[in-house]
């Protein structure tokens, strides 16, 4: 494969005209069968040439059809490519995920992935605009192109299973800051042009032998492209913002921070995450939950929180009272800048070792200088964002 194949890697995928519009249709989603008569997957939804999808994706774990239940497995090649989509949920019962699959979706800025995922498949969220992404336990391949293009990735959170990534995998993501890697041997990467066009990216590993092996990796001991750390504890604490998203489920503002492990009732591990937003469905009785900010080599503590019957998350959910908004955080040249409706609540900005650097009551425009080239967790009232000055 040369690197003329993969620059035009999107634009083939997405002459997808005649693609198949599936077998049936339920819940917004088109589905295909697959080889297993009990099993469907997600396919695109064509409609005049374009593929229809757009905002808010929570895929079902099962679908009914005619009677029939149907386990949801698999994404299918170009499902959801250059769809208008911004979030999508994928449930632990998909095992694989299609080439291409979100390929040239450039709304789509955050995904949960699968737990049982092994593959990050070729080109599959190229010339997205995804921010963060955590790689669950398990993944041990990056495709060919997977990421490439995304000029608003900053953070990539990569399992301890990471073995191979191909080439082009991160190309011309300009934005990347930052990689924590939980792998203590360093992924193999293939080919030449897996970073290009990436610069200064602090590389956080498990430990100072980690960082011996990769430091004597040729690609990951680029110090042109990496800066390696080793990993250290998560100092800040959290909380979280959630509200109603609609009458069938709850939607919970993480924020900007690093990953998130969330678990159900019983600890079951369900999700971890890196989106800014994760959705939990309504029930007919309580239900605890738990989130744990985590760098996949070490966690914070957890925060608990219970979603109530009928009445949504420690009674202060009702589709009365919308979701306060989110305050704007840029950072220019050294400055960073706070607006929207965020006045009389507290600012905190901590640097990435926990040091704080800023605490006091914001007006409702806010101007604050910090030393350059560092990142910053920001904390506007419950809101929190990862933000590189």
């Amino acid at each position: 494969m040369n690197i003329r194949y993969i620059l035009l890697i999107v634009s083939m995928f997405l002459a997808f005209a005649t693609a198949s519009a599936g077998d049936f249709a339920s819940g917004g989603l088109v589905y295909s069968f697959t080889n297993d008569d009990d099993q469907v997957a997600v396919d695109c939804n064509i409609v005049d040439g374009v593929n229809a999808y757009q905002g808010v994706i929570i895929i079902p774990p099962m679908v009914n059809y005619e009677g029939y239940n149907y386990k949801v497995t698999s994404i299918a090649k170009e499902a959801f490519a250059q769809s208008k989509v911004t979030e999508v949920i994928i449930p632990n019962s998909v095992n694989k995920i299609g080439e291409a699959a979100f390929a040239g979706a450039d709304d789509l800025t955050s995904v949960t992935l699968p737990l049982n995922l092994k593959v990050i498949p070729e080109a599959c969220f190229a010339g997205t605009s995804i921010v963060n992404i955590a790689l669950p336990e398990g993944v041990e391949t990056i495709g060919y192109g997977a990421f490439q293009s995304c000029s608003l990735l900053h953070t990539v959170m990569m399992p301890s299973t990471l073995k191979l990534i191909e080439a082009y995998a991160f190309n011309y993501c300009h934005n990347l800051y930052e990689i924590y890697c939980a792998a203590t041997k360093p992924p193999r990467a293939t080919g030449w042009a897996i970073f290009t066009g990436v610069k200064g990216v602090d590389l956080v590993v498990a430990d100072y032998d980690a960082m011996d092996a990769y430091s004597s990796s040729k690609v990951w001991g680029d110090e042109d492209t990496f800066t390696l750390f080793p990993n250290e504890d998560i100092a800040p604490q959290l909380t979280f913002n959630p509200h109603t998203f609609n009458q069938d489920w709850q939607r919970v503002d993480l924020g900007n921070y690093f990953a998130y492990k969330v678990l159900g009732d019983d600890d079951e591990l369900l999700a971890v995450t890196a989106a800014d937003h994760f959705y939990l469905p309504a029930s007919d009785h309580d239900v605890t939950y738990t989130i744990v900010p985590t760098t996949m080599m070490g966690d914070a503590d957890p925060v608990y929180f219970t979603v109530e019957a009928t009445t949504g998350i420690n009674n202060i959910i009702d589709d009365a009272f919308p979701a306060e908004p989110e305050p704007i955080i840029v950072a220019r040249q050294g400055t960073l800048y706070i607006y929207g409706d965020n006045y009389r609540k507290w600012v905190s900005v901590w640097d990435m070792n926990g040091r704080l650097y800023y605490q006091r009551i914001s007006s409702d425009a806010q101007v604050i200088d910090l030393p350059r080239n560092r990142v910053y967790i920001v904390r506007v009232g419950n809101y929190v964002k990862k933000i590189f000055v």
